[in-house]
């Protein structure tokens, strides 16, 4: 796989993780995923599995999305605060997801787990994948 659809891959995953990870926080902080293999015999083992791969790419994505950023710093062929704070939101919480996969440790429910602020943070991620989405489509589906 070349770079670019690396680079493409990783955005779209990162995207997709971002609004269901709002699902999650909009139900309590419990993955979707799990929430309905507890009512499938035999599931959860192999959902659990599911889970904690997908944590792990998501983040690598992040990590990824991270490194290409670094050599261009400039995010659709131009510096834009707004551009970065939501870019910010989608990498931070695919490296805290990745920590969730290798370590089982979600730092961001450590820090609070109210749920006004899961409702707030889901929102957050909504409105930053919304935003990025935009802005890539209208800059011809690339990053950088």
């Amino acid at each position: 796989m070349n770079h670019d659809k690396l680079l493409w891959w990783s955005f779209v995953w990162s995207e997709v993780r971002l609004l269901i990870a709002a699902v999650a926080l909009f139900i309590g902080g419990v993955p979707p995923a799990l929430s309905l293999a507890v009512n499938i015999p035999g599931a959860l083992p192999l959902v659990l599995l599911g889970l904690k791969l997908c944590w792990i790419i998501s983040g690598l994505s992040a990590a990824y999305l991270l490194y290409r950023w670094a050599e261009h710093r400039t995010l659709f062929g131009k510096k834009d605060t707004w551009d970065s704070a939501a870019f910010a939101v989608m990498v931070v919480s695919g490296l805290n997801l990745g920590f969730v996969g290798l370590l089982g440790q979600n730092i961001g429910m450590s820090i609070s787990s109210n749920y006004i602020v899961f409702v707030v943070v889901a929102g957050l991620y909504v409105v930053s994948a919304i935003y990025l989405h935009q802005r890539w489509s209208a800059h011809g589906q690339k990053l950088f």
